[in-house]
């Protein structure tokens, strides 16, 4: 191929096949190319994606043609839709590396093909094969049933993430919440306050296991399904650019970095990080409709607790009749804290066991396993002490704290009632054989 030819994209394919006819087609326009110049053996592909919808997902598929031929395989591709998933409309870029797919072959006479299905109404999961880093979506969580061969699968070599959309929440929890550490003596204080989350982002179903952190980091195979513990944040993200935030916002991280890794393998179009603080909160609230609202439940002293503590929607206030010790003809009604729902949704109170295998228990009302216990996950945040009550949006955590905030509680924590609660918030920056982490898809 010669740095003289000029390639011509003359394709750009629109038509949904007919199994998924009832997913809409995206307008595909402005395709254009340019080689690398001095030439490289590389072509940059411009093309600009249109949806109606605010947040689209398209499900991207490139090839190319010589002449009249048969269409082949694009193999070197990088940038915007390269792993087979893009997000937002706009314009996009992909390099191919000519010289690798279709080496001393006259590039005038090559045509490249674009097909773009804009799949958002499809894309309530998303899956990522480590096998190849390729995705797919999918309206199902997985199946996670004993007869199923497969699914073990989903703890292994491949990820599956659930799409929170943006919306609006309460973070933090009520002074007369169950388990809250006194306001006088608070180890960080759990501000109630509302949270504004603008863009879509999608977060795994499980904990990073031990097996698909290995895989990633080192291409290393294995079968365990146990999180991935004892890391820290130098380890995920790295100590120069991923120590930059919230400074830069931008969610840099270093090459050399877990996160680093995972982009270069799926394509640098996709973010794969942490959640921040305020998306795991809201991930861990969400109902599974994208709504958070209230649960109507009053405490024992007539004020209304209105936010839920456990993710499968429910909350720690139960009704019980307590006799009076003085008068034992006399009886009276009250709300006392009982977690023993907690052993259906999470690992806890076992301070004598290491961290179990993901997905065991039951999930949250939005799909998500282990909100509560097994191990405590790291957030993208440097700790907030104080989060306040004001209104915010997007919020990104404190740029001088050392420590990072951890979530959800561990198998070892003695006090369920306290440790587990969505709201629950510590920082730590260790590498602990109780922390671990949730990965991200972030925008």
């Amino acid at each position: 191929m010669n740095s003289r030819s000029v390639f011509a994209l003359l394709l750009a394919l629109t038509a949904a096949v007919s199994v998924l006819a009832d997913l809409t087609p995206s307008q595909v326009t402005n395709i254009s190319c340019a080689q690398r110049w001095p030439w490289n053996g590389k072509v940059d592909i411009n093309y600009t994606l249109s949806s109606t919808s605010p947040s689209p997902v398209f499900r991207t598929a490139f090839y190319g043609q010589i002449g009249s031929g048969e269409a082949f395989a694009l193999n070197t591709l990088e940038g915007d839709g390269a792993c087979g998933v893009t997000f937002a409309a706009g314009v996009k870029r992909i390099t191919w590396d000519a010289s690798v797919d279709k080496p001393n072959t006259d590039s005038s006479s090559v045509k490249v093909g674009i097909i773009a299905l804009d799949v958002t109404k499809a894309a309530e999961y998303l899956i990522l094969d480590l096998n190849n880093y390729t995705m797919s979506y999918t309206m199902a969580g997985p199946d996670l049933s004993n007869d199923n061969p497969s699914r073990d699968a989903y703890k292994t070599w491949k990820i599956y993430f659930k799409r929170i959309n943006p919306g609006t929440y309460y973070m933090g929890s009520d002074p007369t919440e169950p388990g809250r550490e006194p306001s006088t003596n608070p180890t960080v204080y759990e501000d109630k306050h509302e949270v504004t989350i603008t863009k879509p982002f999608y977060i795994g179903i499980f904990e990073c296991t031990a097996a698909q952190y290995a895989m990633i980091n080192s291409g290393s195979s294995s079968s365990t399904k146990t999180p991935a513990v004892s890391v820290n944040m130098d380890d995920l993200r790295g100590t120069a650019y991923g120590a930059t935030w919230p400074t830069e916002t931008d969610h840099r991280v270093d090459d050399n970095s877990f996160f680093g890794r995972l982009r270069q393998k799926t394509g640098y179009s996709l973010k794969f990080d942490l959640p921040t603080e305020a998306q795991w909160e809201m991930a861990a609230r969400d109902k599974g409709d994208g709504t958070y609202d209230d649960d109507g439940i009053y405490n024992y002293d007539g004020t209304f607790h209105g936010d839920k503590v456990w993710n499968d929607g429910s909350s720690f206030w139960k009704t019980k009749v307590v006799e009076d010790p003085l008068d034992p003809e006399r009886s009276y009604t009250t709300n006392v804290v009982d977690y023993t729902d907690m052993a259906r949704l999470g690992w806890c109170q076992d301070p004598n066991s290491a961290v179990h295998d993901v997905g065991l228990k039951e999930p949250g009302i939005n799909g998500l396993y282990d909100i509560h216990g097994n191990a405590w996950e790291y957030c993208l945040d440097r700790l907030s002490v104080h989060l306040g009550t004001s209104a915010v949006t997007d919020p990104v955590g404190d740029a001088s704290d050392t420590r990072f905030i951890v979530k959800s509680g561990s198998v070892y924590v003695s006090d369920p009632t306290n440790y587990c609660r969505m709201a629950m918030r510590m920082g730590r920056n260790a590498r602990t054989t109780n922390i671990g982490f949730r990965i991200a898809i972030v925008f």
